[in-house]
């Protein structure tokens, strides 16, 4: 009779360390915090912002198309396809890099926060 193999315990160390870093990152969250993204959404940030915007990018789930490049963005949903076009998730354009940069920063803090 042979012993079975020990389960591996390492998918269940990620999920409770990943279940932790959550309950963090959303205590990190505050009015004061969105606003110094919409202030400054590119570039380097305080140690909280800079660890939302760190966990929020693993994997990413939206990100930008530039129908006109350099002139306006639209949020599109990631990853795409190979060999698919960039669907964007609405019709709202935004005319500043900054502003789509915030409004995918929105969204994705917006899904952080809903579980």
């Amino acid at each position: 009779m042979s012993a079975s193999p020990a389960p591996d315990k390492q998918h269940l160390v990620y999920a409770r360390f990943t279940a932790a870093l959550k309950v963090q990152i959303k205590s990190l969250i505050t009015p004061a915090l969105i606003e110094e993204h919409r202030l400054r959404p590119l570039g380097q940030a305080s140690d909280a912002l800079e660890r939302v915007k760190n966990y929020l990018s693993r994997p990413p789930t939206y990100g930008l198309y530039s129908r006109v490049p350099m002139r306006e963005w639209q949020i599109i949903r990631l990853p795409i396809a190979g060999g698919a076009p960039a669907q964007p998730i609405d019709s709202v354009i935004y005319r500043s890099e900054a502003e789509a940069y915030h409004a995918v920063f929105l969204r994705h803090l917006e899904d952080l926060l809903a579980t």
